[in-house]
């Protein structure tokens, strides 16, 4: 661990190497979640708890949640078959029937949660459904600006079939596929554990959904899915993609911790994404309209939601990018930036910097969306040939990551029309945009979009030629890749700098004495050495001088006293550094680099 780093929250989850051992230890329980679809269980009363007046994501509009739809009607062809309410089969009106299908669930009626309901109120549930589905007053779901934003889930069910956590049919029926999720029946059946079950859709800017199960005040589940196609008008296939346990209070005492804690879900989606399809899931709409929705799983659960206007306030919800420090930016004169983050950052490493450069004027701040476990997508790279010669291309080993990149510039783009771009790219994430620029945008994009490049503790430069430790490159060719099919400063007319920090001088002899400082200077001897041929020279503690510059067509800006990060990443929330801590991200680092931007 860094000198002077200190967890972000009481609870730190263990290092990376761990995970593996996570993995042995808990076996079978990853199969059996990761079968787990959005929501699954039997009919239980999810009755309407009353929501706060606060959104958990968008602290620039406070009383709209960023998926919830703007700027377009919600009349026109979305009502294509007429009007609102069509009459149903006895004179009923679909707004009949959905008030019906609400005070069966007991919606808004005071009737508290997990009471299951009888044989006739479920026979009632499913002839009122059926009929509603006959009845879709919303043609082309996938296309209306009624299906984003905020729901919540008042029941879910099975026809036909009562599941059980405890019954063994219930587990053989699941296991065979043809059953829903005994775990999420636990979760969200008829128990008195969930206070709310919730599902957010943004179809259009990330085009993913998050699923919030709220246990208690203390305690909530935040499950992050992204949309993989959408195969008809009202079909929609999704990938699970992260998982977080939010815990704000301590499960003994019932005191708030000074911090919000995060544990990982114990299911590394995309590490099993790479065995098949068992992280996929679906959900086709089966009704419509501004105040239901009804919708069908891939097995055969219904699922039955209500639109509300906010969620239940969290401080922050782990695998969205919508933070304080991201987004857009009220007054702003300065043009918006893309963050490429370092090797297993996240956005929220880079809250702080967000929020400092939104204050500085630039109009908006977009990190490229990637998780911990999405680096572990690079491991099939390793058992290739090119990986063995030393000539891997980044457009294959890191995809991923490109498509992290593109996710977060289409937002920027479709955020700030006509706008060019301010690119920040931090350690890896540095070169890695450098590759994305040439490989993802035309020569005519380019022109169109980039205003700047600027990088903070990027090994720009491979190991010298003519040093042993060219043929150990650890980036297996990777960076002599980039050097040579995009040299220097790539695109025209933007502006380059390399942001390097000379905090440290490696000293191997380090070892041989006690102390902080000493191990830090050891530290950096080991890391310099493999990447310049020489470990005793200056630099950030992880990148030397000479290594964080691309040539001489880039400007470059060397901080006094800068360190290379501060975040220590863990597969939960990164080990934070004390605010006196001096890296880039610092506010007194940033004032010499930002100035770089336009």
């Amino acid at each position: 661990m860094a000198p002077g780093l200190r967890p972000r929250s009481r609870l730190v989850s263990p290092p990376h190497l761990n995970v593996y051992a996570l993995l042995a230890v808990t076996g079978l329980s990853l199969v059996l979640l990761v079968r787990t679809s959005v929501v699954g269980a039997p009919v239980s009363r999810l009755n309407g708890l009353k929501v706060p007046h606060s959104s958990i994501l968008n602290l620039n509009h406070p009383n709209r949640h960023p998926f919830q739809p703007s700027g377009r009607t919600m009349g026109g062809r979305w009502r294509a078959r007429g009007k609102e309410f069509r009459d149903g089969a006895d004179g009923e009106t679909t707004g009949q029937l959905r008030e019906t299908l609400f005070g069966l669930l007991g919606e808004n009626t005071g009737i508290q949660r997990g009471q299951r309901l009888s044989d006739d109120e479920q026979d009632r549930l499913e002839s009122v459904i059926s009929r509603l589905q006959e009845m879709n007053p919303t043609e082309n779901p996938n296309e209306s600006p009624l299906l984003p934003g905020t729901w919540q889930l008042l029941c879910t069910f099975k026809p036909g079939v009562n599941v059980s956590f405890t019954d063994l049919n219930s587990w053989r029926k699941y296991l065979s596929g043809t059953g829903p999720s005994p775990i999420q029946s636990l979760v969200t059946g008829n128990t008195q554990q969930v206070n709310g079950v919730y599902q957010m859709l943004d179809l259009e800017g990330l085009q993913r959904f998050e699923n919030i199960v709220k246990f208690s005040d203390g305690l909530f589940l935040n499950l992050t899915a992204g949309i993989v196609d959408k195969p008809d008008d009202s079909l929609i296939r999704f990938r699970f993609e992260e998982g977080n346990f939010l815990i704000r209070k301590n499960p003994i005492t019932n005191e708030p911790l000074a911090s919000e804690a995060s544990v990982p879900y114990p299911v590394p989606f995309k590490l099993l994404s790479l065995l098949g399809d068992e992280t996929i899931g679906s959900l086709k709409t089966l009704y419509l309209d501004d105040k239901l929705r009804i919708s069908q799983g891939n097995k055969g659960s219904y699922f039955v939601f209500r639109r509300i206007e906010e969620l239940p306030s969290l401080s922050s919800s782990p695998a969205s990018e919508f933070r304080e420090g991201f987004g857009q930016a009220e007054g702003g004169n300065k043009m918006p930036v893309v963050i490429c983050p370092a090797q297993f950052g996240i956005p929220r490493d880079y809250e702080p910097i967000g929020k400092l450069l939104k204050q500085k004027g630039h109009v908006g701040v977009y990190p490229a969306p990637l998780s911990r476990f999405g680096w572990l997508r690079i491991l099939p790279s390793t058992l290739t040939e090119d990986y063995w010669k030393g000539e891997l291309k980044p457009g294959k080993a890191l995809e991923f990551y490109y498509d992290a990149i593109s996710k977060a510039y289409d937002e920027c783009r479709r955020k700030h029309p006509g706008q060019k771009i301010n690119f920040l790219g931090h350690s890896i994430g540095g070169w890695i945009l450098r590759a994305w620029l040439k490989d993802r945008l035309s020569e005519e994009e380019r022109q169109e979009a980039v205003a700047s490049v600027t990088t903070l503790g990027t090994p720009h430069r491979p190991p010298p030629e003519d040093s042993i430790w060219k043929s150990l490159d650890q980036t297996r060719g990777l960076l002599t890749f980039v050097n040579n099919e995009v040299p220097g400063a790539f695109v025209e007319g933007a502006k380059y700098t390399c942001v390097v920090g000379n905090a440290t001088r490696g000293d191997v002899t380090a070892l041989l004495t006690s102390g902080v400082d000493s191990l830090e200077n050891a530290v950096a001897y080991m890391s310099y050495l493999p990447l310049c041929g020489n470990g005793a020279v200056d630099g950030d503690g992880i990148v030397p001088l000479e290594n964080g510059v691309i040539d001489e067509s880039c400007e470059k800006i060397i901080i006094q006293g800068a360190r290379h990060s501060g975040f220590l990443p863990t597969p939960g929330e990164s080990i934070m550094a004390p605010e006196q801590w001096k890296w880039y991200g610092s506010e007194e680092c940033l004032e010499q680099w930002e100035k770089a931007m336009l």
